[in-house]
């Protein structure tokens, strides 16, 4: 069954203009014609939309990155978050629009090379296959604040140490649940929305309530 570009819209709550972006950058598939002024999706496309803004939401994943997991040999929305989780390495990798070396680093920020080896050694700041990201650079003008302010130190480290268990938990949970379930795709998906969105708000939320409490 086919559908308008209307109903596309209205399906995946999508604006119009990203549609055509999609296609445009060959994400999705060029629409049938029938008519001059009547353009028709295939249904499959709903499903295509929704999973390339998961992505993008969540992982930050740019064109050329979806591009690559929507090519994976075997790609197929029953297992689709089983490839992100077989491709978390290249999502996590150096295929970002943006990449910055160790010398641009030293050479646009007030920054000792012993003090960024430090945030690399101690797992405070990383390195995706040997460069660093839009996101690094974010996070290391965070941590350079809170060193100008003489508290990085004890606080990161009580982020790392809990970071680093909690981390230990998910991954030997995620194992053991996956062993046991059937649908490993569904699964996967809230697992990721677990992790991505269920975790934060959690952290977030309570560190709120504890600021709030703390002012009784």
């Amino acid at each position: 069954m086919s559908i308008k570009m209307s109903e596309l819209v209205k399906l995946t709550e999508t604006p119009k203009s990203t549609i055509l972006y999609y296609i445009k950058e060959g994400l999705l598939p060029q629409p049938l014609k029938p008519k001059p002024n009547l353009h028709l999706y295939d249904e499959s496309s709903v499903d295509l939309i929704k999973f390339i803004k998961y992505l993008q939401t969540n992982f930050g994943s740019s064109i050329s990155e979806i591009k690559a997991i929507l090519s994976v040999e075997g790609f197929n929305f029953d297992r689709g978050y089983e490839i992100i989780l077989e491709t978390l390495s290249m999502l996590m990798g150096s295929a970002h629009q943006n990449s910055y070396s160790k010398q641009y680093i030293y050479e646009h920020y007030d920054i000792s090379e012993e003090l960024l080896e430090h945030y690399l050694q101690e797992g405070i700041l990383f390195q995706r296959d040997d460069v660093f990201t839009a996101k690094e650079l974010e996070i290391l003008e965070i941590l350079l604040n809170l060193h100008s302010l003489g508290i990085a130190q004890e606080l990161i480290h009580t982020y790392i140490k809990y970071a680093r268990e909690l981390a230990k938990f998910e991954v030997a949970f995620t194992k053991e649940f996956l062993s046991k379930t059937e649908n490993k795709n569904d699964a996967l998906k809230t697992l990721f929305d677990t992790t991505l969105r269920l975790k934060p708000y959690l952290f977030n939320m309570h560190t709120l309530r504890s600021y709030q409490e703390s002012e009784e």
